[in-house]
């Protein structure tokens, strides 16, 4: 082994390393200026919704503002759904509608009091009848029409003939007011008069030449079929020996 040259030159000591972090490496500048640029478009975005809600409640204060003084406001921004197409909005179905109730009759419930005041209108005048009223049998008669010789359910009058110590009769069907207290040149006022002051009642009428009976049709079939009531003046014209009984009536539409 040689011995150390004593005129070599010995070289410094290198300075010491800067201190840095012990572990982990520095990001690369490209990453960095990434993360930079994405942290302020996320701010941008910030400050464009806080303005957007600014205007939002500028527009809101002004139309409360104008509302205060009676003035239009502005129609709102529809919303989203608001702006769609009423086809693409979902609608609930209709409620299914329940069963009506059936419609009344014009004119139901009790017939209108007759006075002074009620306007009567003209159904027919003199119509002549011959209820053929043999020996114990009966006729009727339907005054609405009027016809001789209907059925016996909802007739208007009727004519009984002779029936051994019974002499001949005129009698009323229900519903049926009548009074035998009219005159020939009676009114209709005048009929309601006797009608309401000396009403027949259930009383019968004997079949003589002369008699003159106000009576009121029946309301409720009337009322039934949708038909005005009527004011009847019916006079007995002649009863013939064969027991045949002629009338002559004349008839008003009582208003409803």
């Amino acid at each position: 082994m040689s011995a150390p040259n004593p005129n070599a030159v010995i070289p410094p000591p290198r300075p010491p390393l800067p201190a840095g972090p012990v572990s982990g490496k520095r990001l690369p500048y490209g990453v960095t200026a990434l993360a930079v640029a994405g942290l302020a478009l996320l701010l941008a975005l910030g400050s464009a919704v806080f303005a957007w809600r600014a205007i939002d409640q500028a527009k809101d204060a002004k139309q409360v503002a104008l509302a205060g003084r009676g003035e239009p406001a502005a129609p709102a921004t529809p919303t989203a759904q608001e702006s769609l197409p009423s086809s693409s909005l979902s609608e609930e179905p209709a409620a299914a509608a329940g069963p009506t109730d059936p419609v009344e009759p014009a004119g139901t419930g009790e017939p209108a009091p007759l006075d002074e005041r009620t306007v009567y209108t003209p159904k027919y005048e003199k119509q002549s009848l011959t209820l053929k009223a043999r020996e114990c049998t009966t006729m009727y008669a339907d005054l609405d029409e009027p016809r001789a010789n209907v059925a016996s359910t909802g007739y208007d009058l009727a004519v009984r003939g002779d029936c051994g110590s019974t002499p001949a009769y005129v009698s009323l069907g229900d519903g049926v007011q009548g009074s035998d207290s009219g005159t020939t040149s009676s009114t209709p006022q005048d009929c309601a008069e006797q009608i309401r002051t000396a009403p027949l009642g259930e009383a019968n009428v004997p079949v003589r030449k002369g008699v003159v009976l106000c009576l009121t049709t029946s309301f409720a079939a009337a009322n039934e079929r949708g038909d005005d009531q009527r004011m009847v003046l019916v006079e007995i014209t002649g009863v013939a020996d064969d027991g045949a009984v002629t009338l002559k009536a004349t008839a008003w539409n009582i208003p409803r």
